[in-house]
């Protein structure tokens, strides 16, 4: 096999370890992607459609996309979602379907609290989530310079097999959030057979930590998000991020999140009535070799659906819209 299709194989692998599980760069907006426990936790119902494309100078580079639900089941303390997931990453490539299940705590209800549908300021959630997930692999898109190398791996083919993810998840109010999630993991073997052999890759569990919070001035005008995020995979080098995002008036933000293996993320977005949100970022590749394979753009689009809030008045409840 000639050396560029030496080289594009071991490109794509390297993404293949480091992408088994996607990487978002906007981590509030696409959490509930990587933990079940969100779900329910932003209310009623929240949606969330994001696309994400990485190396745009290089053909073939990975791209995802995603849609996904949320919400909880009124007065039952229980939140029900999924997703659905396109990731492509060179010959290799997945689509999933998955659902989620969360059970929110609410810690430290007040008395008054149990008559009104408000929730208490501090929610514990534990989440699991199922999912269908096809894997697809096209040897026969390795580029190389003759096309007839026998040692050319050709297989084509794509498996379909189950998956689960467990999370825990913590909130107090808008202030401070933490959770951890361990996606894919039943940690199988994908195994394609071909007419030169067996192609196998091997799924493995990975460890997702996430913590974040706000920090208001001026009558909650301005306010600065801290977050932070971690992932660590055995045999892999860690990966950790953490940075600011800078909101004004609740309504227009700018962000910068530092990753590390030279990466830096600028976010911005803005938001209608807490109703709508529109969020970009821009992956800033610090590597010497950064003009050669090209930017990484995310776009995430993100909607909430709220319901009447029962109130205590006295002898009864009222409506308050």
């Amino acid at each position: 096999m000639k050396k560029n299709a030496v080289w594009f194989l071991l490109f794509t692998c390297l993404l293949a370890e480091a992408q088994q599980v996607e990487s978002f760069s906007l981590l509030r907006e696409n959490a509930f992607t990587l933990n079940p426990a969100l779900a329910g936790m932003q209310g009623w119902l929240h949606g969330t459609i994001t696309g994400r494309k990485q190396f745009t100078k290089i053909e073939g580079a990975p791209y995802t996309a995603m849609l996904a639900m949320n919400g909880q089941i009124e007065g039952k303390n229980v939140g029900l979602g999924g997703y659905l997931i396109h990731d492509v990453t060179g010959p290799t490539s997945k689509s999933a379907v998955t659902l989620s299940a969360a059970y929110n705590i609410q810690l430290y209800k007040t008395r008054a609290a149990k008559y009104s549908s408000k929730r208490s300021d501090h929610l514990l959630s534990v989440g699991l989530a199922i999912s269908v997930v096809q894997y697809r692999l096209r040897g026969d898109q390795l580029l190389v310079n003759d096309a007839n190398d026998p040692d050319l791996y050709t297989t084509r083919g794509f498996k379909i097999y189950p998956d689960l993810s467990l999370g825990v998840y913590y909130k107090y109010k808008e202030n401070f959030y933490a959770g951890f999630s361990v996606p894919q993991l039943m940690g199988l073997n994908i195994d394609y057979a071909g007419s030169d052999g067996i192609a196998r890759i091997k799924k493995i569990q990975h460890l997702y930590f996430l913590i974040g919070g706000k920090i208001e001035w001026a009558r909650g005008n301005f306010s600065v998000d801290p977050v932070a995020a971690f992932r660590w995979v055995k045999g892999a080098p860690f990966q950790g991020d953490a940075g600011l995002r800078f909101v004004m008036y609740k309504v227009f933000w700018l962000g910068a999140v530092y990753r590390s293996r030279n990466y830096m993320v600028f976010d911005a977005g803005f938001n209608i009535k807490d109703k709508f949100s529109l969020s970009y970022a821009y992956d800033l590749n610090l590597a010497k070799y950064r003009r050669d394979v090209g930017s990484t753009h995310e776009v995430s689009l993100s909607f909430t659906v709220s319901r009447a809030q029962r109130v205590w008045r006295g002898k009864g409840p009222a409506l308050r819209f």
